[in-house]
């Protein structure tokens, strides 16, 4: 059986915890992307010099800030096929959004599962599961409550609808037998 290596951690991998939000300041500076990559890490360095912790080289920030732009990409990838799927589902369509939501966060947290080989073992990433796996949890259930609540409307219309064609059809004089026809064309049952 073939083992997997877990990479090389780099030197913001290996950072103190008290550095934690030191990175994280630097990572949202990349994405608002308004100061240069360099000036973002001599910042950084900066701040980390402040607490007595080594600086990070120009190559492992590059690393880190090309990782990051790459899941910022996907992120936004995401964000268009569901900003498109979901014009498409607003008529009605809300039972296919929550399954299409439902399936794209088991594709992520697969995902996320397949490169648990690249993630560093901290206190964000265990909170990064447990939000997905709690995500994961409402988009079933949200399914569920999808799914049951078309099936009472579907009752409750079917009901209606019965009640009103027995009504009309009492006054208008219709026999029996053109009044099950009806509720048989408009609820979509057919003979034989």
């Amino acid at each position: 059986m073939a083992t997997t290596k877990r990479g090389r951690l780099s030197s913001i991998d290996l950072l103190p915890i008290e550095a934690e939000e030191d990175v994280a300041w630097a990572f949202a500076e990349l994405r608002a992307r308004k100061q240069t990559q360099d000036d973002i890490r001599e910042a950084l360095n900066l701040r980390l010099k402040l607490k007595g912790i080594a600086p990070i080289s120009a190559s492992a920030f590059n690393r880190a800030a090309v990782r990051t732009a790459r899941m910022a990409h996907r992120l936004g990838e995401v964000r268009e096929m569901a900003s498109a799927l979901a014009t498409k589902f607003e008529d009605g369509g809300d039972e296919d959004l929550t399954l299409m939501v439902s399936e794209t966060i088991k594709a992520m947290i697969f995902e996320m599962l397949e490169n648990a080989g690249n993630l560093k073992a901290n206190p964000l990433t265990a909170e990064m599961m447990a939000n997905l796996a709690t995500a994961l949890s409402g988009a079933e259930r949200a399914k569920k409550i999808s799914a049951d609540t078309r099936k009472m409307i579907e009752r409750d219309f079917a009901k209606k609808a019965d009640a009103a064609i027995d009504k009309v059809g009492a006054f208008k004089g219709l026999s029996p037998e053109a009044k099950e026809a009806f509720k048989r064309e408009l609820f979509g049952v057919r003979d034989g």
